[in-house]
């Protein structure tokens, strides 16, 4: 829920009673929710595990400050408008999601650096996700071009 402050008070993050007061400094709004714990479930698990795992694949810097370009193009679409993505690895996860569920036979959760370079899965930059149809194409998404 968006939340609006009287008085001038416009960063105001943190907690009052049961509501958690969260700033995003992109969109220079401040969000409220409900402070309450998710129940543990053996999917919240394996996503954690998957997550944590394509985390430490060590990604290039090239291929970051690629995503960085590229987030702020697809943040600038009109389907995307709504609601952007806050950040890099927001896009990053997203892209290996689609790649794995458009490649049902790869396992995200023993996935390698080594594997992405020798079968040159689509992830192995913005280009070949693009013209794989794992990503949006953008102005300028030939230049996007430097590897995982």
């Amino acid at each position: 829920m968006k939340v609006a402050f009287q008085n001038g008070i416009t960063g105001f993050s943190g907690r009052a009673g049961d509501l958690i007061f969260c700033y995003n400094k992109l969109f220079q709004t401040v969000y409220a929710r409900r402070n309450t714990y998710p129940a543990r479930t053996q999917e919240n698990e394996r996503i954690g595990r998957i997550t944590g795992h394509l985390y430490k694949l060590q990604i290039s810097e090239d291929y970051k400050e690629d995503m960085r370009l590229y987030l702020t193009r697809y943040n600038a679409l009109r389907e995307n408008h709504r609601q952007p993505l806050p950040n890099w690895s927001s896009l990053y996860l997203k892209l290996m999601y689609k790649m794995a569920k458009a490649m049902p036979e790869l396992d995200l959760s023993t996935i390698t650096r080594d594997q992405i370079h020798s079968l040159e899965l689509p992830c192995i930059s913005i280009k070949k996700a693009i013209e794989a149809g794992l990503l949006p194409k953008v102005l300028g998404w030939q230049r996007y071009t430097n590897l995982f």
